[in-house]
């Protein structure tokens, strides 16, 4: 990558708010302040900043839940009879 293109994945990096931070930053403080954020950002190499693009990735992908009742209450009771 040239250094044009990784001031602009830093630059990116740097936009993304709120919890997300922390995650990407991979830090050990509860929370990051924006000033923090950046410097982790702005020291990061190369490979730390594919880390962070990759983490990011699975952070902001569409997640899907999925969620059942059993109609039967008593369906432990009637499957241990057998």
């Amino acid at each position: 990558m040239t250094e044009k293109e990784v001031s602009k994945v830093r630059m990116v990096i740097k936009e993304v708010t709120g919890i997300y931070r922390k995650r990407i930053a991979g830090a050990k403080q509860a929370f990051l302040n924006k000033q923090e954020y950046e410097a982790i950002v702005d020291a990061a190499d190369t490979n730390k900043l594919a880390k962070m693009l990759r983490i990011l990735g699975f952070l902001t992908q569409t997640k899907v839940y999925l969620f059942w009742k059993r109609k039967n209450k008593n369906y432990r009771k009637n499957s241990l009879r057998g």
